[in-house]
C-alpha cells in the first residue's frame, strides 16, 4: 500500500478545496437579486467589486522574464533547444515520471528529486504529468514543476514561438520541429505548429528541415511536416510547394500512423481539391477515432447531402466497415461528378467534445474536460466551482458559469483566470453573440451583456428559471419548473423574448423541466429540452424531447434510462442528438432512431453534468 502523502501537503490541498474563497468580478456589471415572485424591470447596473485578476503577460513581458530579447532570433532558438530533450532522455524522464505513481513511498521521494534535476528540460513532461488521473502522480509533478519552473515557461515558450515565426532566423524550423514532441501544452504545440506553416517556404523551395521531418521516427513530428507543406499557400494555389509535392504525397499515403496518416490526407484533400485522397480517407474509416469520423462525416455529408444506405456510423466495428463500404461505393459512383475545386466547404465540427465533470458529494467543485479528434484529453481546467456550461471562445480562451460563484469566468486552457464577471443569481447558461456580446441565463434573471462586458438590458423573473438559450432569429428561449403531470392543470412553462428582452408574448406548455440544464437549437425553430413525463408518479419518464416553437407540437423524442437525469441535449450536424446522463455518469450519441453510437464517462469519482460537441 502507498504511504500517504506528507500530512501538510494534505493540509494545503484540503485547504485548497474546501476553503477558497469566490473572488470578486474584475471592472464588471453587477445585477442585483430579484424577489421571489416579482416581475419588474431590472435596475440599472452596479458596479461591483474589482477583483485582482492577473493580466496576461505580453509576450515582450513574458521573454524578458526569462532574460531573452524578442528580436535577437539565435538566442530565442537556442532557448528552445536547451529545452529540447533527446529521445532518450525523454524516454528517461517518462520511466521517472512513472515512478511518480509507485506504491513504495521512498521511490516516489527519490524519483520527484531525480526529475528535478533534469531542470527546465523537464517542464513538458511534467506538464502532461500534471494532468495525471492519478493524483498522486499529479501532485508529485506539482511539487517538481515547483522547484524546476522558476519563470513561466509555458508563456515564454508560446512568445519565443511566435518571435521566431516573426524573425525567420537561420535553422528556425528545425528548433521548433526538434521541440513540437516536448510543448508544455497543447496552446504551446498549436503555436508550433502554425509557426511551422509560416517558415515552409524558405527562399521559393520547401524547408529541408520540414522535408527531412516528413522520415522522422515521431509521428507528432510527421503529422506537423505534413501539414506545413501543405497548407498556408494562396486559396487558389492548389500545390503550396511544388518542389515538395511529390515526396509529401509518397510519404502521406505510406503513413502508417492512423492519426498521422489522417491529418495527412484532411489537408492535401482540403487544399489540393484531389480525389485521391478522399478515397483515401473514406478507406481509413473503421480505424479512426471517433473524432475523426465526425470531421469525415461532415465533409461526406457536404459532397452527398445524405448518408447512402449503410452509411451511417453506427459504434460496432462491423457497422463501420459497412459504412465504408457504403461511402466506397458512393464514391466511386458519383465521386467523379463532384467538383472538388468549386466547393466552399466550411466545417461544421472540429472533433473536439467539452465535457463538464461534477463533483456532487457537496463540496460542489468541478473541471471541465476537452476531448480532441483522437478523443485523447487536449486540455483540463479544474477547480472551478459548480460550473453549469462552458464555451470556447474565437480566441481559443474558456468560458465558464460557475453557478455557486454567482460568475462567469474566462479562462485560458491551462486554467489561468483571465476575466470574471458577476451575474446573480446563479448562471446557468452562456451565449456568444454575433457581435462579441454574450447571453447569460441565470435562475431569476436573463441578461445580455456587449463586448466589454456591459449590461445591454436584463429581463428579471421569480426564482424558476432552468435553462435558456438565444435562437437563430435574435429571440432569447427559457424554460422554467413549472410542475406538468397529475393533479396540476399545468400552463406555460416557455418563454420567450425579443432582441431587446422585452416579453414576445409567444408562451408555450412543453413537459416538466425538473434539471437544471442546457437546451439545444435545431435548426431556426425548433429546440432540444431535457424534461420528465410525469403522468405516471410511481414510474416517471426522463426523456429529450425536440418541440416546433411554432407549433408547440413535439417531433422527435429519445427515451433516457430511468432516474438517468438528463442534463444536456445538442442535436448534431448529422442528425444525431448528443445526451449527457448525470446520474448515470454518461455522455451518450444517439442516431435518429435512438441507437447509442458512442459514449463517454467520467472518472475519478466524478460525474458528467454537460456535454458540447464543437
Amino acid at each position: 500500500m502507498r504511504r500517504p502523502v506528507p500530512l501538510s501537503a494534505l493540509v494545503l490541498l484540503l485547504g485548497a478545496v474546501c476553503f477558497t474563497p469566490a473572488a470578486p468580478a474584475a471592472d464588471v456589471i453587477q445585477v442585483a437579486p430579484v424577489a421571489r415572485a416579482q416581475r419588474q424591470p431590472v435596475r440599472p447596473p452596479v458596479r461591483g467589486p474589482v477583483a485582482p485578476v492577473a493580466p496576461a503577460l505580453t509576450d515582450d513581458e513574458a521573454l524578458k522574464k526569462a532574460n531573452l530579447s524578442p528580436t535577437d532570433g539565435p538566442q530565442l532558438l537556442e532557448y528552445l533547444r536547451h529545452r529540447t530533450l533527446s529521445d532518450a532522455d525523454h524516454g528517461r524522464i517518462s520511466e521517472i515520471i512513472a515512478r511518480f505513481g509507485t506504491d513504495d513511498f521512498d521511490a516516489r521521494e527519490a524519483a520527484t528529486e531525480e526529475v528535478e534535476r533534469y531542470g527546465s528540460a523537464a517542464i513538458g513532461p511534467l506538464k502532461k504529468a500534471e494532468q495525471d488521473r492519478d493524483p498522486e502522480v499529479a501532485y508529485r509533478a506539482r511539487l517538481a514543476l515547483r522547484k524546476v519552473e522558476t519563470v513561466p515557461h509555458s508563456a515564454v515558450t508560446a512568445a519565443a514561438v511566435r518571435a521566431v515565426a516573426k524573425l525567420k532566423p537561420a535553422g528556425a524550423a528545425a528548433a521548433l520541429i526538434g521541440f513540437l514532441p516536448l510543448a508544455d501544452s497543447e496552446a504551446v504545440a498549436d503555436a508550433i505548429r502554425t509557426a511551422l506553416v509560416a517558415l515552409a517556404v524558405r527562399d521559393g523551395r520547401a524547408e529541408p528541415a520540414l522535408v527531412a521531418a516528413l522520415d522522422d521516427k515521431s509521428p507528432v513530428r510527421r503529422t506537423a511536416a505534413y501539414v506545413a507543406l501543405t497548407e498556408g499557400g494562396p486559396a487558389a494555389e492548389r500545390v503550396r510547394i511544388k518542389d515538395s509535392y511529390a515526396k509529401l504525397r509518397e510519404a502521406v499515403l505510406k503513413e502508417v500512423d492512423t492519426e498521422a496518416r489522417f491529418a495527412g490526407l484532411w489537408a492535401l484533400a482540403l487544399v489540393t481539391r484531389e480525389g485521391e485522397y478522399v478515397a483515401a480517407l473514406i478507406d481509413l474509416i473503421p480505424k479512426l477515432p471517433r473524432g475523426r469520423i465526425w470531421q469525415l462525416e461532415d465533409l461526406l455529408l457536404t459532397l452527398a447531402g445524405t448518408h447512402p444506405k449503410d452509411g451511417r456510423f453506427l459504434k460496432s466495428p462491423a457497422s463501420l466497415e459497412k459504412a465504408r463500404v457504403a461511402w466506397l461505393g458512393w464514391w466511386k459512383e458519383k465521386g467523379d461528378r463532384v467538383d472538388l475545386v468549386k466547393l466552399d466547404y466550411k466545417p461544421r465540427v472540429t472533433g473536439h467534445t467539452d465535457v463538464i465533470e461534477m463533483d456532487y458529494s457537496g463540496f460542489g467543485q468541478g473541471r471541465v474536460v476537452s476531448l480532441g479528434p483522437d478523443l485523447k484529453e487536449k486540455w483540463r481546467i479544474v477547480g472551478v466551482n459548480n460550473p453549469t456550461d462552458v464555451k470556447v471562445a474565437p480566441n481559443g480562451n474558456v468560458w465558464v458559469a460557475e453557478s455557486q460563484n454567482n460568475q462567469v469566468v474566462e479562462r485560458d486552457t491551462a486554467g489561468r483566470v483571465l476575466t470574471r464577471r458577476n451575474a446573480l443569481q446563479q448562471p446557468l447558461n452562456i451565449d456568444f453573440l454575433p457581435d462579441g456580446g454574450m447571453l447569460v441565463v441565470c435562475r431569476n434573471n436573463v441578461i445580455q451583456w456587449d463586448k466589454d462586458g456591459k449590461q445591454v438590458w436584463a429581463h428579471a423573473r421569480p426564482y424558476d428559471i432552468m435553462a435558456g438559450c438565444r435562437l437563430p432569429t435574435g429571440e432569447t428561449l427559457y424554460v422554467t419548473n413549472l410542475y406538468q403531470g397529475p393533479g396540476n392543470p399545468g400552463g406555460p412553462n416557455a418563454f420567450r423574448l425579443d432582441a431587446k428582452g422585452a416579453d414576445a408574448k409567444k408562451n408555450l406548455t412543453i413537459g416538466w423541466i425538473m434539471q437544471i440544464q442546457a437546451l439545444g437549437v435545431v435548426g431556426e425553430d425548433k429546440v432540444l429540452v431535457c424534461e420528465r413525463d410525469n403522468k405516471n408518479p410511481a414510474a416517471p419518464e426522463d426523456r429529450v424531447a425536440e418541440y416546433d416553437l411554432k407549433t408547440g407540437k413535439q417531433t422527435w423524442k429519445y427515451e433516457c434510462p430511468r432516474e438517468s437525469a438528463p442534463t444536456s441535449c445538442q442535436r448534431l450536424f448529422n442528425g444525431n442528438t448528443l445526451i449527457s446522463l448525470m446520474n448515470h455518469n454518461k455522455v451518450i450519441e444517439v442516431d435518429p432512431s435512438g441507437e447509442i453510437v458512442w459514449e463517454y464517462q467520467a472518472k475519478d469519482g466524478l460525474k458528467v453534468g454537460r456535454a458540447f460537441r464543437r
